[in-house]
Parts: structure tokens; C-alpha cells; sequence
């Protein structure tokens, strides 16, 4: 399957199942670059699960399809060099300052300056004068704005965003997600919602 050169997500018939249950079930959908696409969906209707089966880390029983390009089963370590996945559960280190876990994430994707790109992130993600502070000290939301900042610095091409707004403050939410992390360098992104009103700053999604 070749996808077209502005489409960043093209998959069609994705199923994937776990003990015996369904969790995906024929899915199909096209994000073009430039766009911020809304995934709504209740709770345990397999949002989750789909973003985890774009960006290459779980295999898709069932369907096939292309992300940036690369084919989601044959091509997964393509699609994570040029995806930032932000999850719905803080994954970075709990032992690690919020600046060592920033230059971690630069090292990791070859970022040329990691300490001079840590900084700017921090200052761009309003931490300054947290710099020091343990990841696993911070609050909610203040863990989101850590987990934004690590998921964008590379300069992904796609961003994926799980729940980027759970436990961000409304006034936090409209400044941040629309214009640091759409705006921040990303050509598409996905964003998973389990409220229709959360979905305002898309430009499009399923019930569109």
C-alpha cells in the first residue's frame, strides 16, 4: 500500500484483538499532513490501541496501511524515528529531573545541542525554575507540559497525542495544545478525546 505524498496516516480494515476480544474492529482512516485530526471515543473503545498500531508498537491483527509513508507491519522502526508519541500515562523517568529527561530525549533522536534544546523546550513550556524538580514530583498537569515538550523536541513530522489535555487547567489547555504543540513543527497530528466539547482545536475528526 503506497499512501499519496500529503497524506501522513492512511490505513484501512485495522482489527486488532486481545484474549479473544475485539478492540479495533475494521478501521479505517486517512489524516492528511497539515492537519489536526480528532479521535473521539468513549473509554475502552480502542483509541489507545489504534495510535499504539500507527506508530509501530503493536501489530495489527488484521488490515494494512502506511504512516509518513512507511508500512505500519513491515516498516515500525521507520515510523518511531519520525513520530512523537505522547501517551496517555506519563512515561518518562520518575527519577530524572525534568531537564535530565528532556536532554535524554534529545540524545536519543540525535538532537545536535541537547542541552541548549532542553532549555528552550523548558522555557517555551513555561517550567523555568523547575528544572531541577523530579518528574515524579510533579503534578498532573504539570507531567503533561513535561511529556508535550519531550514528545515535540525532535521535530517529530507527526505528533500523537493521547489524551494531551488530562489534568491540564482550561486556561493552560487553550494557550498550549493549539499553539505550542500543533504550531511547535509537526505537519499532522492525532489527537484522542473522550469528550466531543475537547475536540474544538481539530480541524477534523471521525464525526466530522
Amino acid at each position: 500500500m503506497t499512501a499519496a505524498p500529503d497524506i501522513a496516516i492512511d490505513v484501512e480494515g485495522l482489527t486488532k484483538s486481545f484474549d479473544g476480544r475485539k478492540v479495533v474492529r475494521n478501521l479505517s482512516m486517512r489524516v492528511k499532513r497539515g492537519e489536526i485530526y480528532g479521535f473521539l471515543g468513549p473509554n475502552g473503545s480502542g483509541k489507545t490501541t489504534t495510535i499504539r498500531m500507527l506508530c509501530g508498537l503493536l501489530t495489527p491483527d488484521e488490515g494494512s496501511g502506511t504512516c509518513l509513508g512507511y508500512d505500519i507491519r513491515a516498516q515500525a522502526d521507520e515510523i518511531k524515528r519520525h513520530v512523537g508519541y505522547m501517551t496517555q500515562r506519563f512515561s518518562l523517568y520518575q527519577d530524572l529531573s525534568v531537564r535530565e529527561n528532556l536532554e535524554f530525549v534529545a540524545r536519543l533522536y540525535g538532537v545536535a545541542d541537547p542541552t541548549a534544546a532542553s532549555r528552550a523546550m523548558i522555557e517555551r513550556l513555561g517550567l523555568e525554575g523547575r528544572e531541577a524538580q523530579l518528574a515524579g514530583e510533579l503534578s498532573g498537569g504539570w507531567k503533561q507540559r513535561l511529556a508535550l515538550g519531550a514528545c515535540t523536541l525532535p521535530n517529530p513530522q507527526l505528533l500523537l497525542l493521547d489524551e494531551p489535555t488530562a489534568g491540564v487547567d482550561p486556561k493552560a489547555r487553550r494557550s498550549r495544545v493549539g499553539r505550542r504543540a500543533g504550531a511547535r513543527a509537526a505537519p499532522a497530528a492525532l489527537r484522542s478525546r473522550t469528550r466531543a466539547w475537547r475536540a474544538r482545536p481539530c480541524c477534523r475528526s471521525p464525526a466530522a
